[in-house]
């Protein structure tokens, strides 16, 4: 009040006659005005007025009507009446700032050109829009690229509010390349349908808080929508219940930053979601390569050379994507889940690979089945709980390729080294490694020469002492060489020695063996089982200088003749004279003995008939 009264006693000695005189009380910091209880500051900033757009003019060129020897100057608050000078402005249909004053944009002493306003407009805009949904913009990746308001909602006095059908237009002046993948999008068949709940940009992006091109899948809202159950009832594909799998896939669990591995615009796109062209969206067949190699681009390429991703370029339907073995959003992790255990792998490929469906070429060119892989020691061993293996080990998890392929893993010649891989069989791969078998397999490229699978099988591979399998018994693995070995057609082809095998089993080995001797020699006791080398080896067991360790373990102290004894003899006059003489008087004497035996019973035969018959008739006269 005292300010007031001063300003009075001031103004009634010399009469205000332009601003000069209104600001000798204005510029006073402290004048105010109570209003209803309300404290109001009078103050204007003379300086800046001056420089303002208005420094040229009075203040009663806006404040009209008011009496300067009065206080207040004017009972009733007067608006001021821009378009007074101003007619040339007019604010277009639909602004939403019809009822805004000017000087709340302009301010009301320190006048702004639009230029000036433009400089801080978002600064500007945000002095009167205070909601937590506006003042989010200063955080949005819009206000980091400077975009302004107005360059969404138009500036000047034609200020507009953008409608949710509208947002697609306005975003599309900056956006126009996924304006047009929008376009062509699910949603936008959806929003021309009249769904009123299809997504445009505002709600995916947000309006004011408008998130980067990475967005996380929480926060970009897919789920709010595909989670709603009245939205998208059932269980089939597209469903709530099929989306909700997501949240528990590796991809949403493992996270960066916050971010998940893999969101749904990762997989689906972002503007362009499964458009209108069956053969052109992300998750189809034919470009499901394309979509996951964004991420898994060093498997994609192993799978697109596999026989997997041969058949499925080639257009066939039952050839098996990424999804058919991992899954669409319940994609779970191969080392952790169960889904991808190794048994539970198993049932994974046997869904197509068992009887009577997918036949696939061994390396005969055969169609074949697999079969008998669940009576195998590897399945028994992994419903054991133990490390065995299952269909990926040998053939390969993306990389799988066709026998009769050179980098195939179950390739003849690299059947070895699958088997002897880190894990598996390496003891039995580095006896195996410099066997006469190995070197004819992987040097020499013999197309006969034996592998693991030649001796073991493949699928239906059986625990050593199962009766089912061939190399349990003596007999069986003898044949088993046999196979080879006693074959004409290998010996004459390989210039392999002949006679081997009958020469064993007229061996005294061999006639144990046939005699149902477990414990007699047979091939594997003196030649070793993996590593089979020729006798001119130093490193083979039937070399010289081997023969006492090998022979001695059966006959432990047995002196050096036995050691240089032969046993595949073939030629026994000219390999063993005193063995050929030996056999043959042997047999001599067999003859003798039996046929002597045969003939002392035929001759007591006859002589017991002639007896029995003299008997007979003497019988017959003395009952004359």
């Amino acid at each position: 009040m005292a300010v007031i009264i001063s300003a009075l006693f001031t103004y009634q000695r010399t009469k205000a006659k332009g601003t000069d005189d209104c600001l000798v009380c204005h510029e006073d910091k402290d004048l105010v005005m109570e209003v209803n209880g309300k404290k109001i500051s009078l103050f204007v900033n003379g300086k800046e007025f001056k420089k303002s757009m208005h420094g040229a003019i009075e203040c009663t060129d806006c404040h009209q009507n008011y009496k300067a020897e009065e206080f207040p100057h004017n009972p009733k608050k007067q608006e001021i009446d821009c378009k007074a000078c101003h007619d040339n402005v007019k604010s277009e249909p639909g602004n939403v700032h019809n009822n805004v004053k000017c000087y709340s944009c302009h301010s009301a002493h320190n006048v702004k050109s639009a230029k000036e306003l433009s400089k801080n407009q978002t600064d500007n805009c945000l002095g009167c829009h205070k909601s937590k949904n506006v003042q989010s913009f200063k955080t949005s990746i819009h206000d980091k690229k400077n975009v302004k308001c107005s360059d969404c909602h138009q500036g000047g006095h034609s200020v507009k509010k953008i409608t949710k059908s509208e947002s697609m237009n306005s975003c599309g002046k900056c956006h126009a390349k996924d304006q047009k993948d929008f376009s062509n999008s699910v949603h936008q068949v959806v929003l021309r349908q009249g769904n009123s709940k299809a997504p445009t940009c505002i709600d995916c992006h947000g309006s004011h808080k408008v998130n980067s091109s990475k967005i996380d899948i929480e926060s970009q809202g897919c789920l709010k929508c595909h989670l709603d159950e009245k939205m998208f009832p059932g269980d089939g594909k597209g469903s709530t219940k099929f989306i909700s799998e997501y949240k528990t896939s590796i991809h949403s669990i493992i996270q960066k930053n916050g971010k998940q591995a893999a969101g749904c615009t990762d997989c689906h796109g972002n503007h362009m979601i499964q458009q209108n062209d069956p053969s052109r969206p992300s998750t189809t067949k034919s470009k499901i390569f394309e979509t996951c190699g964004k991420c898994h681009g060093d498997l994609v390429e192993k799978f697109k050379g596999s026989m997997h991703g041969q058949e499925m370029l080639k257009g066939n339907d039952k050839a098996p994507t990424c999804a058919t073995c991992h899954g669409e959003h319940n994609i779970k992790s191969v080392s952790l889940s169960d889904e991808f255990s190794k048994i539970n792998q198993v049932d994974l490929c046997l869904k197509c690979h068992q009887e009577q469906k997918l036949p696939h070429k061994n390396y005969k060119g055969e169609d074949v089945l697999i079969s008998n892989y669940k009576d195998s020691y590897h399945y028994i061993a992994l419903k054991n709980g133990k490390n065995a293996a299952t269909c990926s080990d040998c053939h390969g998890s993306h990389e799988m390729k066709k026998v009769d392929d050179p980098d195939a893993k179950i390739n003849r010649k690299n059947i070895p080294k699958t088997c002897g891989q880190s894990g598996c069989h390496t003891k039995q791969l580095n006896d195996f490694t410099g066997s006469i078998h190995e070197t004819s397999l992987t040097q020499k490229n013999s197309p006969d020469a034996p592998n693991c699978s030649s001796c073991h099988g493949n699928h239906q591979i059986a625990k050593k002492d199962d009766v089912n399998n061939r190399i349990a018994s003596s007999k069986g693995l003898v044949q088993l060489c046999s196979d080879c070995h006693n074959s004409v057609e290998m010996t004459q082809k390989y210039n392999i020695p002949t006679g081997r095998t009958d020469s064993y089993l007229n061996s005294f080995h061999g006639l144990a063996v046939r005699g149902g001797s477990k414990v007699a020699a047979n091939c594997e006791s003196c030649h070793g089982y993996h590593n089979i080398r020729p006798s001119s080896d130093s490193l083979s067991t039937i070399s010289k200088k081997n023969l006492p360790e090998t022979c001695g373990k059966c006959h432990p102290g047995a002196e050096q003749t036995l050691f240089n004894t032969k046993i595949h003899i073939t030629d026994s006059l000219s390999e063993s004279p005193m063995l050929y003489w030996i056999t043959r008087i042997y047999i001599i004497l067999i003859v003798l003995t039996i046929g002597g035996m045969a003939l002392h019973n035929i001759l007591d035969l006859i002589k017991k008939g002639k007896k029995k018959n003299k008997q007979n008739e003497n019988n017959g006269e003395d009952g004359k």
